[in-house]
């Protein structure tokens, strides 16, 4: 029995998590979001401790998690750009999914000494909310039978 390679080559990595080209059904989707999500957490807490506990400066720790954090956020933009492809959709709605998944840590501490049920408060718990639906209608609705203007069916069917 042949033992899978999970060897990822700089070519292969750019073009499953940083390309907006193409689509992506549901199953890679769901498996590269939680991939992503997964090892962002785990690398961005051991350089947080590391920065943190071993080099005393959190003003560092903050700033690698920081880039850490875009560099997710620009991942399952392209996770999401190519999943919204494959239902038929264009660019708008994953162009607003980047700027308010970047700008989403400037919201929450903008809002962060603001009554809860605060009008500000309540608009970014609401973009919040918007932002995880869409996730999860991502995961959950079918692509597009057949070729569409974003390339062919990955499913091939």
């Amino acid at each position: 029995m042949k033992i899978a390679n999970s060897h990822l080559d700089a070519q292969e990595l750019r073009e499953k998590f940083f390309s907006c080209e193409g689509r992506l059904n549901r199953k890679p989707f769901i498996m590269r979001l939680f991939g992503v999500i997964i090892v962002s957490t785990v690398v961005a807490l051991l350089l947080y401790s590391l920065f943190f506990k071993g080099f005393g400066s959190q003003t560092a720790a903050e700033a690698v998690t920081t880039i850490i954090s875009i560099i997710e956020v620009i991942s399952i933009y392209t996770l999401v750009a190519r999943r919204l492809h494959d239902i038929g959709f264009g660019r708008p709605l994953a162009v607003f999914y980047l700027v308010v998944g970047i700008l989403q840590p400037f919201f929450f501490r903008a809002i962060a000494g603001l009554p809860q049920d605060s009008m500000e408060a309540e608009l970014v718990q609401g973009i919040n909310l918007f932002m995880m639906l869409l996730v999860v209608c991502l995961m959950m609705i079918r692509g597009n039978r057949g070729p569409n203007p974003y390339g062919e069916d990955p499913l091939g069917r």
